[in-house]
């Protein structure tokens, strides 16, 4: 998904709230089948939990998810849209794992395996990857679950690429 994705979003539904409600459905993998959201095949979301969560009145959802509906490429795109499955980053230190949290300057090919690279040279497992999309995430995160406690120089040697920011474990 590329920029061109926001303009087309743009030019069918406006701006302002109607944007939120967009990035809603994305940051939770919700599907759009003519005016009924579903978390998956077979749950059903309402419009009022979806309002609320985008902090817009529900009738604006209504009507965003009839113009969805209406346009080929958004229908398209939201009736095949899925959540990818439970995330352990919330819950990794009541699993006794970390997660390290890595903020980039910009998006560049190879991010994910110069941090998988620092981690194997010291042979801490990954148990799982959530990256961010750059064209959604207006400051994109990458956060990478790990078995085992992360030494110093393991986060030395992550900051030594010059597209990431700042890395955090919690």
């Amino acid at each position: 998904m590329d920029k061109s994705f926001w303009r087309h979003v743009e030019e069918v539904l406006g701006s302002g709230k109607r944007i939120q409600i967009v990035k809603t459905l994305l940051k939770y993998g919700l599907s759009v089948r003519g005016e009924d959201v579903y978390i998956g095949d077979k749950v059903k979301a309402t419009v009022t939990s979806l309002a609320e969560e985008a902090g817009v009145d529900r009738r604006v959802v209504m009507d965003v998810l009839k113009q969805i509906s209406k346009d080929d490429f958004l229908r398209e795109f939201f009736l095949h849209l899925r959540p990818a499955g439970p995330s352990l980053v919330s819950v990794s230190r009541l699993l006794g794992y970390r997660c390290l949290v890595v903020e980039i300057f910009e998006d560049k090919p190879g991010i994910l395996a110069w941090v998988a690279n620092a981690l194997a040279e010291k042979d801490i497992n990954i148990l799982q990857v959530v990256a961010e999309d750059p064209n959604i995430y207006e400051e994109p995160k990458l956060y990478v679950v790990v078995s085992q406690p992360v030494p110093s120089e393991v986060i030395e040697k992550i900051l030594q690429h010059p597209a990431i920011k700042r890395v955090s474990i919690s």
